[in-house]
């Protein structure tokens, strides 16, 4: 498909979405979008009207194989709204098969060179977000992997390095997963684009791979705390490695 042809579509489609949905505050006919660069699994959106900035992000065929859960994401969203963490949702299809949410004015947190202070208020962001209660399953790390193992298995192939690293990390993982550690929301996927520096503070976007999971995870992968073994740094590792290949199938 030619770009000029590819761009229509998402014009087209774009355009459908937002007359259908009632809660924009905007002239549909007088709307802006461009597509935003920072996405890796779905393809975003920047609207723009006179008053309102929105993101529409259309949501990955893949979501599935990605282990992602939209139901899931969405009832987050809807937990964090009003408290000053995240985004706030405008509307979402009921076969979330698009998000509209607030667009958030800032500049990405860079976490290779963060201030103290900066630091202080990442940390105090998500100690508050991890307060937050939820009524959804306590995550499963190890069942996350095995799926990812699974579907790059039946479409394309494991290395042998990467066959290596799974065999000796799953019994750590199991035993990880099987210890008695209480789950708080976290967001699985705190890299520097998801973090926005705005005038009135740290906010985090990007919330579909959040879950109720370790309390240990998102400072650790932020480098905000750091434990005595690499287990976290080896777990992250794997993590990257089997979604880069996920998202070239």
């Amino acid at each position: 498909m030619s770009g000029v042809k590819l761009i229509m579509n998402n014009y087209n489609h774009i355009n459908k979405i937002l007359k259908d949905c009632p809660d924009l505050d905007m002239d549909i006919n007088e709307v802006k979008f461009k597509k935003l660069s920072s996405g890796k699994t779905n393809q975003s959106f920047l609207v723009e009207g006179d008053l309102k900035k929105y993101v529409l992000r259309l949501n990955s065929k893949k979501s599935l194989n990605y282990n992602i859960d939209r139901k899931r994401e969405l009832e987050i969203l809807n937990s964090i709204r009003n408290k000053s963490i995240g985004p706030k949702v405008v509307y979402s299809d009921d076969a979330y098969s698009f998000l509209i949410t607030e667009f958030i004015e800032g500049t990405p947190l860079l976490l290779d060179n963060i201030s103290n202070q900066e630091a202080q208020d990442l940390n105090d962001l998500i100690d508050k977000y991890q307060k937050i209660e939820i009524n959804i399953p306590r995550f499963n790390y190890l069942e996350h992997l095995k799926k990812y193992e699974t579907f790059i298995s039946n479409n394309s192939c494991i290395n042998s390095d990467l066959s290596e690293k799974l065999e000796t990390f799953y019994p750590h993982l199991e035993d990880f997963q099987n210890q008695g550690w209480e789950p708080v929301l976290c967001h699985h996927d705190l890299s520097t684009f998801n973090i926005i520096k705005t005038i009135n503070g740290l906010r985090i976007i990007d919330w579909e791979y959040s879950a109720y999971g370790h309390a240990c995870f998102d400072k650790e992968y932020t480098r905000l705390s750091k434990s005595k073994d690499n287990f976290f740094n080896n777990l992250f590792g794997i993590l990257d490695e089997m979604w880069s290949l996920i998202n070239k199938i």
